[in-house]
């Protein structure tokens, strides 16, 4: 149905040429595929001529120049800055899933550090 639709609605603006031929002239002027343009070589004194480009490309190829250096580093900052977040959040999965199950050793030493800062900071004071 939506192809119907699609078709019915694009009809209005084709323009399609129909010319009608008879089978006598089809018969009698048969062509090899060689005699058809697309089959014939170039000429020999033809030359490949580069296209300038005009004014309103100079313009787009300028901005595209100007503005592909601070997209470049926009792109390099976004993937240095993506690159750190998800290495932070791969840390902190390791350091809950190490501090879910700690070592029996681990304990002991956490309580060492911490008596020995806190009586840093009571002797710093005095």
């Amino acid at each position: 149905v939506a192809k119907l639709a699609a078709v019915s609605s694009a009809l209005p603006f084709a323009c399609i040429t129909v010319y009608a031929e008879t089978e006598k002239e089809s018969k009698g002027q048969l062509l090899k595929p060689n005699q058809l343009p697309i089959y014939c070589p170039p000429p020999l004194k033809s030359k490949y001529v580069e296209e300038q480009p005009g004014h309103l490309q100079k313009q787009f190829s300028s901005v595209r120049q100007t503005t592909g250096r601070y997209i470049g580093w926009c792109k390099d900052a976004f993937v240095f800055v993506k690159n750190g977040i998800t290495d932070s959040i791969q840390l902190g999965k390791d350091a809950y899933v190490y501090l879910k199950n700690p070592p029996p050793e681990f304990l002991p030493k956490v309580g060492v550090i911490t008596i020995s800062g806190f009586a840093g900071m009571v002797l710093a004071r005095k």
